[in-house]
């Protein structure tokens, strides 16, 4: 008698599951940003955003929860009802980094989160000020070799640190790293001949280099952007696993079904390839990107696994 209330139980509960999912959406979804308003990922979520919800029937509302390189908006999203009703605008700086950089993570990336989407990537690029006197990676090498301990470099994000850190360690040099809250406050001091070089976006990196502010020395990614055609990668130049690039995806709390992930991965892939949407990227020195939860997860586990090398070799204190 107890099992056949039992089977009748689970089945019950499984039917309703099953009718939940065939549902889904119908109610409004959140995509929490674990940044400030204005921020790339705060406008990459919004303009996928307004197209999944046209497609889903259903709101989708930005909200944004920053604080601690990101942490905060990701663990309240690891803490959610995996429903797929709440959803996380995650970076290479609010996932990978914190795993390879912290001590403590607060949360562990593939346990507590199941990838749905990459939507968007773009190069880094290195880049001094405009009076600089080296004009190439190759200058400096030699004057940070000529002046010891002297050069500084703007430590604005963990993965300008990593990339930082991997570049001092191929050139045998030493540049001491200056932290700020973010890239903007890094760059006010570079074009203000406060620091000797940076990494940046290619987004922002592009703005100065054409106002005249800064000049661009090498691509941090595997290969040459169309917006800087003449600047080589580092990889041309001989430095060893140089591919840095910053991405945005979508998460979802681990639990969440896979109907629904899946559900979520073709309404954020048709949206990715809109010309609209892909025009509004490029404006923003975006590159839009498909891929399926597994792509992305396996892009996690492998830069996961890379960063936690540099900081080995490079003897990076975690914090």
């Amino acid at each position: 008698m107890k099992i056949a209330i039992a089977a009748t139980v689970f089945a019950l509960f499984a039917s309703m599951t099953a009718h939940a999912q065939q549902d889904y959406p119908n109610r409004p979804i959140r995509l929490i940003v674990p940044f400030t308003a204005g921020s790339t990922s705060d406008i990459s979520a919004r303009l996928i955003g307004q197209k999944i919800s046209e497609s889903l029937g259903q709101p989708v509302l930005v909200e944004n929860r920053p604080g601690a390189s990101g942490t905060i908006g990701m663990q309240a999203v690891a803490k959610s009802k995996p429903d797929g009703y709440t959803l996380a605008v995650g970076s290479v700086s609010s996932t990978v980094v914190p795993q390879v950089l912290m001590k403590t993570p607060p949360f562990e990336l593939l346990r507590d989160f199941v990838p749905v989407a990459l939507i968007a990537s773009t190069a880094l690029v290195l880049v001094v000020n405009k009076d600089s006197p080296a004009n190439s990676v190759q200058d400096l090498v030699a004057e940070a070799k000529r002046e010891p301990g002297k050069g500084t470099y703007g430590n604005s994000a963990g993965l300008y640190q990593l990339c930082m850190e991997l570049f001092k360690l191929q050139a045998g040099i030493d540049l001491l790293a200056v932290g700020y809250k973010g890239p903007a406050d890094a760059a006010t001091d570079l074009i203000a001949g406060r620091l000797t070089v940076m990494p940046d976006s290619l987004g922002a990196a592009t703005r100065n280099i054409q106002a005249g502010r800064t000049k661009a020395l090498a691509v941090l990614s595997t290969n040459r952007s169309a917006a800087l055609p003449g600047v080589p990668t580092m990889t041309e130049l001989g430095y060893k696993d140089f591919d840095f690039n910053g991405w945005i995806g979508i998460l979802a709390p681990a639990g969440t079904p896979d109907a629904i992930v899946q559900r979520l991965n073709l309404e954020i892939n048709r949206a990715a390839a809109l010309d609209e949407v892909k025009q509004k990227f490029t404006n923003m020195a975006l590159d839009a990107v498909r891929s399926t939860p597994r792509e992305y997860a396996e892009t996690l586990a492998r830069e996961t696994a890379k960063y936690a090398k540099i900081v080995k070799d490079a003897n990076i204190e975690r914090q």
